[in-house]
């Protein structure tokens, strides 16, 4: 048994058992990174507008509405994003209504990116009734100037038959 042990051939064999254990155990550890990252994109598409958003004031950590609108005198979750209803379109301006009933001017430009699912749009495509999430910079006119336009999926929009 001895001689077995400290023969070349056993060396060889169980080094190849040894790294094949190793690359199970390193293919097994990727294998769940895959796993929780993919759950925690799938949850957050799930949650998207609350993710986006922040959570609402009155929830587990919403907390007074007053003491963000008091910080900048406009709601703080606001600040470089909003969603809402499109009211109207004209060339490079979109207003929105959100869901505070507020309706909010959008400045659209050249650079700005319009995604719908993993399309690019242009303005034109957006119709009146959509809705849109708006990341964007304010301007000092309360102007948002946006630099990335997403439209959320509408279930009458993607069954309509006509647009297929």
């Amino acid at each position: 048994m001895n001689e077995l042990l400290k023969s070349k051939k056993f060396k060889i064999a169980a080094g190849v058992v040894g790294s094949f254990i190793l690359a199970l155990v390193i293919f097994g550890a990727g294998v769940s990174v895959g796993i929780h990252k993919a759950r925690f994109s799938y949850r957050f598409g799930e949650n998207y507008e609350k993710n986006f958003m922040g959570p609402r004031p009155g929830g587990p950590m919403g907390g007074p509405r007053g003491f963000f609108r008091d910080m900048e005198g406009r709601d703080f979750r606001n600040g470089h994003g909003i969603s809402g209803n499109i009211i109207s379109i004209t060339d490079n301006t979109i207003v929105i209504k959100d869901q505070e009933n507020k309706e909010i001017s959008i400045a659209v430009t050249d650079k700005t990116v319009i995604k719908d699912n993993r399309n690019d749009i242009k303005i034109a495509d957006l119709a009146q009734d959509e809705k849109i999430v708006v990341i964007g910079k304010p301007g000092d006119n309360g102007v948002i100037n946006a630099d990335l336009i997403r439209v959320f999926n509408n279930d009458q929009k993607n069954n309509n038959p006509a647009n297929n």
